[in-house]
C-alpha cells in the first residue's frame, strides 16, 4: 500500500485526484496522512519515496481555484526518457535524489493539478466563452489553445506515476485493459419520412431549397419511392455490428412538446418496435435529454421517465442533445437522476479528447466539492464534427479517425464514436460509409 501524505487543505480534491489515478488507474491501493507541508511525498512499501510539487492547492488564497488567474498560463512541453511530457502547472524537474540513503525521485510536474483540471473541465467554469447554443466553445479551450486536444494527457500522466513508482521498487501491476471500439447513435431522428407528404418536402428541399440539381437526381434515382426509409438503418446496423460483435449504444429522446427541436413520438409503433429490436439484439438503450434540459432537472426526468416506460431494459446512460452540458450543473442533473455514465463530453466542432482522458472515469462536482457516482465516457468524435464543422472529405476524416485511434490503442482505452443513423442513406452522406466500415475493421 501507498502512503500519501499532503496538506488537507482542499482534501476532497486531492481526494479525488489519488482515486482516479492510483486507484482506478494504475490500480494501486493508498492511504493519506494529512500534515502540514504542501508537497505531496509517496511512500512506498520498501522505504522509498515519490515527491511531487504542489503548484497549484497551496498556492491558493482564500477558498476558491474557480478564478481565471489559477487557470495555467506557462504551459510546455518536456521530455523525460522517452515521454514527451505535457507540462500545465509545475517545473520540467523529474530527478532521482541520489543523496537519500533510500530510493528518492522528485516530480516537478504536479500532475494532481493538471489531472483535476483536466477531468472536472473547471476552465469551462470560469471562463464565460459560449457558442449560439450556449456551449463551451473548443476555441476557448485550454487544450485546443495549446495544440494537445489530440493526446490523452491524463493517461499519459498516469504511465508518468507508473514509471516512477517502478524506479522506486513498486511491484505491483496495472490493472488489465483491452482497447475497445464504443459506437453509439443519438437517435435524433427515427425516420426521414413519417408520411407522402415528407417525401415531397424532400425532393423539393432539394430542388427548390438548397438547388442541388445532383441531390435532386440522387433522390429521383428511385430512392424516393422506395419503400425503406433512408434514416431506417436499424436492421443493416444489426448485421454489422453483430459482423463486428460490438455492443452499441442507441440514444432515443423522451417525449416533449411537437414544437421541440428534434421531436418525435416516443411510443409511435415503428419507434417503440426499434426499441424493442435493438434491446432484444444487446445492444444499450440510452437516454438523449432534449435540446432545452441540459440543466433544467424537471425536464430531464420527465423526458426520461417516458423513455423508460416504453423501454424493455434500464435506461441508465445516454448523452445530451447537441452536446448542451454545463460544468457542473448538467453532471449534476444526471446524479439525480440516478443515470450510471453520459457520454457528452466532446467537442461539436473540433474532435479529440475534451478531458484529456480515453477511459470512463468518475465526475468531481466543482461546487459541491465532491465525486459523484456518475462516471463519464467521453466523447472522442463524431460524424458531424468531421463532415460538417470540419468540413473533411471522408478520406482526411478516416485519417483523423485513425490517428485519434491510435493514441487509445496505445493505452488500451475506449474509442467512443457518435455516428447518426442520419448520416447514411443521403446524397451528403453515401460517401461516408465508407469510414463507417473502416473504423469497423480496423
Amino acid at each position: 500500500m501507498l502512503t500519501i501524505e499532503t496538506s488537507s487543505r482542499f482534501a476532497a480534491e486531492k481526494e479525488y485526484c489519488f482515486h482516479v489515478l492510483f486507484r482506478e488507474m494504475l490500480g494501486a491501493d493508498y492511504r493519506v496522512v494529512w500534515t502540514e507541508q504542501e508537497q505531496y511525498r509517496i511512500s512506498l512499501p520498501n522505504g522509498a519515496h515519490l515527491l511531487i510539487e504542489d503548484h497549484f492547492f497551496g498556492k491558493i488564497e482564500g477558498e476558491s481555484y474557480l478564478k481565471e488567474q489559477y487557470l495555467p498560463t506557462r504551459i510546455s512541453f518536456f521530455q523525460f526518457e522517452a515521454q514527451n511530457l505535457l507540462l500545465l502547472y509545475g517545473r520540467n524537474v523529474i530527478q532521482s535524489v541520489s543523496a537519500s540513503v533510500l530510493p528518492e525521485w522528485h516530480c516537478g510536474l504536479d500532475v494532481f493539478a493538471s489531472t483535476f483540471f483536466m477531468l472536472t473541465r473547471w476552465e469551462e467554469y470560469v471562463k464565460d466563452s459560449r457558442d449560439t447554443h450556449g456551449r463551451f466553445p473548443a476555441s476557448s479551450c485550454t487544450a485546443v489553445q495549446a495544440g494537445f486536444l489530440d493526446r490523452p494527457v491524463v493517461n499519459e500522466w498516469a504511465d508518468l506515476l507508473y514509471v516512477l513508482l517502478k524506479k522506486l521498487g513498486w511491484k505491483n501491476a496495472r490493472p488489465s485493459r483491452t482497447f475497445q471500439l464504443s459506437i453509439s447513435c443519438d437517435v435524433d431522428h427515427p425516420r426521414l419520412w413519417w408520411n407522402a407528404a415528407d417525401r415531397i418536402k424532400t425532393l423539393g428541399g432539394s430542388l427548390l431549397g438548397r438547388m442541388n440539381l445532383q441531390e435532386t437526381r440522387y433522390w429521383l434515382s428511385g430512392k424516393i419511392t422506395q419503400r425503406q426509409d433512408p434514416y431506417d438503418v436499424f436492421d443493416e446496423w444489426l448485421l454489422l455490428f453483430r459482423e463486428h460483435n460490438i455492443q452499441a449504444s442507441f440514444n432515443f429522446l423522451g417525449q416533449r412538446p411537437s414544437s421541440s427541436n428534434c421531436y418525435y413520438r416516443v411510443n409511435h409503433p415503428f419507434v417503440q418496435k426499434t426499441i424493442v429490436k435493438l434491446a432484444e439484439a444487446g445492444h444499450i438503450i440510452g437516454f438523449h435529454p432534449s435540446y432545452e434540459a441540459f440543466d433544467r432537472g424537471d425536464l430531464f426526468e420527465s423526458e426520461l421517465d417516458s423513455l423508460r416506460r416504453l423501454s424493455p431494459v434500464p435506461v441508465i446512460t445516454g448523452r445530451q442533445h447537441y452536446l448542451r452540458f454545463a460544468v457542473p450543473a448538467t453532471w449534476q442533473v444526471w446524479e439525480t437522476a440516478g443515470m450510471e455514465w453520459d457520454s457528452t463530453l466532446g467537442y461539436s466542432e473540433m474532435e479529440g479528447f475534451r478531458c484529456g482522458i480515453c477511459h470512463d472515469f468518475p465526475v468531481f462536482d466543482i461546487l459541491q466539492r465532491k465525486m459523484l457516482r456518475l462516471r463519464e465516457k467521453p466523447l472522442i468524435a463524431m460524424d458531424v464534427t468531421l463532415a460538417q464543422y470540419r468540413s473533411l472529405s471522408p478520406e482526411s476524416a478516416l485519417q483523423r479517425l485513425l490517428i485519434l485511434r491510435q493514441q487509445v490503442v496505445r493505452h488500451q482505452g475506449e474509442f467512443v464514436l457518435l455516428w447518426h443513423n442520419s448520416s447514411w442513406n443521403t446524397y451528403f452522406w453515401e460517401p461516408w460509409k465508407t469510414v463507417f466500415y473502416q473504423i469497423l475493421a480496423t
